[in-house]
């Protein structure tokens, strides 16, 4: 299973607020724990180094922070990347263009017109940007790009600069893995299944009155909510982006070609 999770017992949730005030909505009852098993790797598993710190094996957090990430990517990470674009995402030769791009940035910003330098350099790298799972609320964050090609969904990380205390944060530290995409598709209406079916669960449990009574809690919204939230999957699959590749490979030239000289 690509996509794995563990709700936390509700009982042990702990609701948002002050005492007197507490509450809990939807998102907050996603709270529990998540990693990605990619191949033999498992992201958003900490290393062995970081969990004798004192860290939890796998990332705890609202569960549902990964579900609308992915549904946020899913779009782009489906819309394949043309092969000459793929040396500007995927391994190191990404790694080199990134730091093209940075060198070009700090020296082009006082430089050119801003409204074109936000242009090329939003043609340069958006596309790129759209294939990274976010995990900026976590520190440290994970670095992982998911993209694919005509016939496959390629996920990657270089974890290398993740730190903590001076040493890898996480037990995936550098690799790929890829899979077929019509079975990465499957894997997500999976997880959505899974988490939209314990949710609902759950909604029912809290509007039974398992929660304690001081702790406030929008039923209505609740419900509304959850029903909202089982039409994620669907928008996002039908969403289709229209990429212009041509002026993401004319914005990369342009950067490499002055980078020397701006």
């Amino acid at each position: 299973m690509l996509i794995n999770f563990n709700l936390t017992p509700i009982e042990e949730i702990v609701p948002w607020g002050q005492p007197g005030s507490h509450s809990l909505h939807w998102f907050g009852l996603t709270y529990g724990e998540y990693w990605i098993q990619a191949g033999d790797a498992a992201l958003f598993e900490y290393s062995d180094h970081a969990r004798n710190a004192g860290a939890k094996r796998y990332c705890d957090y609202q569960v549902v922070r990964l579900y609308e990430d992915l549904m946020e990517i899913l779009p782009s990470i489906l819309e394949p990347v043309p092969e000459p674009l793929v040396p500007y995402i995927c391994g190191e030769p990404a790694k080199a263009w990134q730091n093209a791009y940075d060198a070009w940035r700090d020296r082009s910003d006082d430089v050119l017109d801003t409204d074109y330098f936000c242009e090329v350099a939003d043609a340069a790298v958006a596309w790129s940007g759209k294939r990274r799972l976010d995990s900026t609320y976590l520190s440290p964050s994970a670095n992982i790009a998911i993209w694919s090609d005509q016939e496959h969904v390629h996920i990657e990380w270089d974890n290398r600069d993740r730190h903590f205390d001076g040493k890898p944060a996480w037990s995936a530290v550098l690799g790929s893995y890829q899979m077929p995409r019509d079975e990465f598709i499957e894997e997500m209406k999976s997880f959505h299944v899974r988490l939209m079916d314990q949710m609902a669960a759950r909604v029912d449990q809290v509007v039974a009155g398992r929660l304690p009574s001081d702790i406030q809690i929008d039923l209505p919204g609740l419900v509304r909510e959850h029903e909202q939230r089982g039409r994620s999957l669907d928008s996002a699959l039908r969403f289709v982006p229209q990429t212009d590749w041509q002026q993401t490979e004319r914005a990369i030239r342009e950067i490499l070609m002055a980078r020397g000289g701006v």
